[in-house]
């Protein structure tokens, strides 16, 4: 059996009282945390505000999160909850993907 988990990134108002300037250190220290407990994956969401409704509060963007975790984690897999390929054309999407996929070694879900 394999398990992932999710990685604050504000969506669901995960980051509320961390200190802007500590957003990154903390993604980072639960991603890397996860990998080295063993879990297959971390995950986001491709949201654009928080739930159960927009807030002022921070969600950083699926993708360049995921790009972002690639550079400091070694093992685990990286996958979106979601993603949207209505405001993405999907050419454009894929090639996101693709080049997250080999930024990472071939970690993308």
């Amino acid at each position: 059996m394999q398990f992932g988990a999710f990685t604050p990134q504000g969506w669901r108002l995960d980051l509320v009282g961390i200190d802007t300037s500590a957003h990154w250190s903390t993604m980072v220290d639960v991603t890397k945390r996860a990998e080295s407990l063993g879990f297959s994956s971390v995950w986001v969401y491709d949201h654009f505000h928080t739930v159960p409704v927009p807030t002022q509060e921070v969600t950083y963007e699926a993708w360049t999160l995921m790009a972002a975790l690639a550079g400091v984690t070694d093992t685990i897999r990286l996958g979106r909850m979601c993603t949207c390929n209505g405001y993405r054309h999907p050419a454009y999407l894929a090639k996101v993907a693709a080049s997250i996929d080999v930024i990472s070694g071939g970690r993308v879900e």
